[in-house]
């Protein structure tokens, strides 16, 4: 199948669903996006979305492709419609169907919605300022100057980081369900109470930053992503 993004074969892959069945998904590697059928993404087993996070979080060697304007369903070609959603108070976006045949969705905004994306406080962005001055946007790939914006001036998107505390709940509850043992009960991060921690992130920023091709946080963050899977 092509994408509707850039019309690019897209990688098929056949994944674990509930119930004993199987769940078709295509991922475009340029534009750094996932094409469900319709309801496909409810229907994942556990160990079906950790292999999907382990694929997003694999570095790519170029930046992501942006999408072209008019995006056409892959099943029957008609426009797919830009569609608004939040999960908790984090907002994403995704393309549809109109005649329901699927979705299109980012990588980035798969995670925003599994709550794994959050944007950064002012004191956050205050305290990245003094040690980069530019990011590289998690949704299009555009260079944010943060002497001068918070938000990226391609496609509005505000500077997000991966919260680690919130991937590390989330991951080791799909790792408990896929093993069959009772999930953690514990409550997740509570993002107004407790801000996603910088540390790590930074210190991988001052190095990049003095790289020729410095990143942005969500790229950075996948990185962390990509060892807390292997880790575990």
């Amino acid at each position: 199948m092509n994408c509707p993004g850039c019309a690019a074969q897209m990688q098929h892959l056949a994944l674990d669903g509930k119930l004993g069945t199987t769940v078709d998904v295509d991922l475009c590697a340029p534009c750094r996006a996932i094409w469900f059928d319709h309801l496909e993404d409810l229907r994942l087993a556990p160990g079906a979305t950790l292999s999907l996070f382990g694929l997003i979080s694999t570095p790519s060697a170029a930046p992501a492709t942006p999408l072209s304007g008019a995006l056409r369903c892959p099943r029957c070609h008609t426009h797919l419609a830009l569609t608004h959603d939040m999960q908790r108070a984090t907002r994403f976006q995704y393309w549809r169907c109109e005649a329901e045949h699927g979705r299109l969705i980012t990588f980035v905004d798969f995670l925003r919605e599994k709550d794994f994306v959050r944007p950064l406080t002012l004191a956050q962005i205050n305290e990245l300022r003094q040690t980069v001055r530019t990011v590289n946007c998690g949704n299009c790939g555009a260079p944010i100057d943060l002497a001068k914006d918070s938000v990226c001036a391609h496609c509005g998107s505000p500077v997000s980081m991966l919260d680690p505390a919130q991937m590390a709940h989330t991951i080791a509850q799909l790792q408990s369900a896929a093993a069959g043992r009772p999930a953690d009960a514990a409550a997740p991060p509570d993002a107004g109470r407790r801000p996603p921690n910088l540390d790590a992130l930074l210190q991988a920023m001052k190095e990049e930053a003095r790289s020729e091709s410095p990143g942005g946080l969500i790229d950075t963050g996948l990185r962390l992503l990509g060892d807390l899977l292997k880790n575990r």
